[in-house]
């Protein structure tokens, strides 16, 4: 079956090792030299067109000497032979009812605050891939792989507040990876899920002009628009059931909810406000770096401890291509270096230049391949990865377990870890916005109940939770806290705690449960026997009188007759 794997990255992987650092060139240090960094929340980016394509090794661990295939189709001859394969698909919109691996519908809401249902209005250019089936291998059971296009525009009834027509784009993408082992028989092939991401975005349709992003099939040009900051967004997807695992994103005050559609199919619905999430970066002057201990150690690690253990928390012992710094020394006499976050520990790469971190907005990008628009870092947009632990509950396959968003800028892709009886996440993040006042966090866990259950062993009896919010000094936080039960979920919710590196820490409760009671049977009355009443007749004179009794005797006076 197959199984999502690996987290959302930003960039196209066409091949597989990518810049860990880069920096630039120069033979000596420069007074004004600097090491950066930065935390997109627009790392999950947008395709601009359908692809399939891969390598071959050619027996050589040498990038250089391996040959980049691009592919029509997995049918193209061009691509009959290949090391790995990777098939990036944009899901269209469904035409009809028996449609599958598309987008059934989305809706935003109105000036009235209710969910309107929006019109498809066309799709971009792109490359479309057929449909295809990849046969059975040892390795992998038989694969239905769906087909792919550009990206969908959608209307609304409702104009924007200046009176121009309202549209929004949806970008949901698949990503299929196929690895061929070398020197091993066809029949050794292996295909997977490996990414699945979506998002939702305003945009203006423009009959001219520079197409910033794309361009329809209508030859009208598409560009970005930014949020309000008002609007809630309901995305509903046909998808394979072999698409599992946790879907995590940037919303808030989530609603998320899986249907069956047939044996081989679920209805995903994902709905929720849009969120601002600070995107942040640091910069630190070369000759300052040895004045912050924490920082320094960081750095120097990066050139000693590599990627061992957890890969943290580089890997700058190796060098990645270019003119990257191979040891400490290097690395302060080159002029800029710039650390990828994409390739680190985030929280620890966070808490190295926490001190330096001030929000910002990345510079608009399109490369041909991959779209990052300027925004007002308000986003809607989600993902899905596996679990990685070791938690049976959360590590089964079978279906998708539920949904975590938060506006943190950096935070865990995936579940909560079950920690000493509780759920813990964590996120991070700056503690006052630019114009000083407190950052405000929010969080929404949405978890199939079956799931939550497993953990503690619970039964099918409603299930008492507690949110928690947990400083870095471990100091309790007030926040606003929402738990509900419904349609076989749980939600737990957790509004306005601040940061920087706080924990949300669910716990979950059970009382014992209630044994109905044995009804009480009747008990059955054995009937007694009366004593016989015997009639006693009784006279004086013309009187006559009837006494009843066991032993009836005439009053004074009277006779027995």
């Amino acid at each position: 079956m197959i199984r999502l794997r690996f987290p959302v990255v930003a960039t196209l992987c066409i091949v597989l090792l990518s810049a860990m650092v880069q920096t630039s060139q120069a033979s000596a240090q420069e007074p004004d030299s600097k090491v950066s960094t930065n935390f997109q929340a627009n790392d999950f980016g947008l395709w601009s067109n359908s692809s399939l394509y891969g390598q071959i090794y050619n027996g050589s661990t040498e990038l250089a000497k391996w040959t980049q295939l691009w592919c029509t189709g997995w049918d193209d001859p061009t691509c009959a032979n290949y090391s790995q394969l990777y098939e990036d698909l944009i899901l269209r919109t469904c035409k009809i009812d028996t449609d599958r691996s598309c987008i059934d519908s989305l809706q935003v809401n109105n000036s009235n605050g209710q969910l309107e249902k929006l019109t498809y209005y066309g799709e971009s250019k792109s490359k479309i891939i057929a449909p295809f089936t990849f046969k059975a291998t040892k390795l992998t059971p038989e694969t239905k792989i769906p087909g792919g296009g550009g990206m969908s525009i959608w209307k609304s009834a409702s104009a924007n507040s200046d009176g121009t027509a309202r549209y929004f784009a949806s970008h949901v993408l698949l990503r299929y990876r196929s690895t061929c082992p070398e020197g091993h028989p066809r029949s050794d092939c292996t295909i997977e899920l490996s990414d699945f991401k979506g998002s939702v975005y305003p945009v203006k349709i423009e009959s001219g002009g520079v197409c910033r992003e794309f361009t329809l099939t209508s030859g009208e040009c598409v560009n970005s628009l930014n949020f309000t900051g008002a609007e809630r967004v309901g995305l509903t997807l046909r998808l394979d059931k072999n698409l599992t695992g946790w879907i995590f994103g940037r919303m808030q005050n989530a609603d998320f909810s899986v249907d069956s559609l047939d044996a081989d199919n679920n209805k995903i619905r994902v709905e929720g406000d849009v969120t601002l999430v600070p995107e942040l970066k640091a910069s630190v002057p070369k000759v300052d770096v040895a004045k912050d201990v924490v920082l320094e150690k960081y750095l120097k690690d990066f050139y000693t401890v590599g990627l061992s253990g957890n890969g943290n928390p580089g890997g700058g012992s190796a060098n990645w291509g270019g003119t990257t710094s191979t040891n400490y020394a290097d690395f302060l006499a080159a002029p800029n270096t710039d650390l990828l976050a994409a390739n680190f520990d985030k929280f620890k790469l966070f808490s190295a230049f926490e001190k330096y971190l001030v929000p910002f907005s990345p510079a608009a990008n399109n490369n041909g391949v991959n779209i990052l628009r300027e925004t007002n870092s308000i986003f809607w947009n989600f993902a899905a990865n596996a679990y990685a632990g070791n938690n049976a509950c959360s590590a089964d396959k079978t279906k998708l377990h539920g949904l975590v968003v938060t506006n943190a800028p950096i935070y865990e892709q995936g579940p909560p870890a079950f920690v000493d009886g509780s759920l813990n996440y964590r996120v991070a993040g700056i503690h006052t916005n630019v114009d000083g006042s407190l950052f405000k966090g929010r969080y929404t866990y949405i978890v199939r109940s079956e799931t939550a259950r497993c953990y503690y062993g619970f039964s099918s009896a409603p299930v008492e939770a507690k949110v928690e919010v947990v400083s870095a000094d471990n100091s309790n936080q007030v926040a606003t806290v929402l738990v509900n039960e419904k349609d076989g979920f749980i939600k737990l919710q957790a509004d306005n705690f601040t940061f920087s590196s706080p924990t949300i820490r669910i716990k979950l409760a059970q009382g014992a449960a209630i044994t109905p009671s044995k009804p009480v049977q009747p008990v059955a009355v054995k009937a007694t026997k009366l004593p016989k009443q015997i009639t006693l007749t009784c006279i004086k004179g013309k009187t006559v009188k009837k006494v009843v009794g066991t032993s009836p005797k005439c009053p004074a006076g009277f006779k027995k007759k």
